[in-house]
């Protein structure tokens, strides 16, 4: 008697998406990978400034006024995410996802890939020119650094 098959387990992969990406845009691995191989876990960070800031020092916001800003921040993006969802759905993912807060977005990726030990992580770069990168920093370099997982960077559109 033949023995049956084991299914193929899929890919477990963090998405990390730019909430500032039109949803026509999502294209978790460019076709790399088989919807049907893969799980996405889509994450959208909600980027808690530090409180150092100026705003603080010069009492421009005040700090409860700052919470109220990032939570109702967060709200928005959870509904955002839903759309995302649906859209990977819609192109043949199994898709599921969650909204974190945090002060450094290449950390809060390379944090929840640890804890929910994916097998990749996909990352879309933003349109950042070479000078915002300087000054800001890169996401995509910080978890190139970072993390031991598999990375793919997309290019932005």
């Amino acid at each position: 008697m033949p023995s049956a098959s084991p299914e193929k387990s899929k890919l477990k992969a963090l998405y990390a998406v730019d909430a500032l990406r039109p949803l026509d845009q999502l294209d978790p691995a460019g076709g790399l990978i088989d919807p049907e191989n893969v799980s996405l876990l889509v994450l959208l960070v909600c980027e808690v400034p530090e409180e150092s800031l100026a705003l603080f020092r010069k009492q421009l916001m005040l700090p409860d006024q700052l919470r109220r800003q990032v939570a109702a921040r967060e709200v928005e993006l959870k509904h955002h995410l839903a759309e995302i969802i649906r859209r990977l759905e819609s192109m043949g993912y199994e898709a599921d996802g969650c909204v974190e807060r945090g002060k450094k977005t290449g950390l809060v990726i390379t944090e929840v890939a640890e804890r929910e030990n994916v097998d990749l992580i996909i990352l879309q770069r933003r349109r950042q020119r070479t000078w915002q990168r300087v000054l800001v920093g890169s996401v995509a370099d910080y978890v190139t650094r970072h993390t031991k997982r598999p990375l793919v960077i997309m290019p932005s559109k």
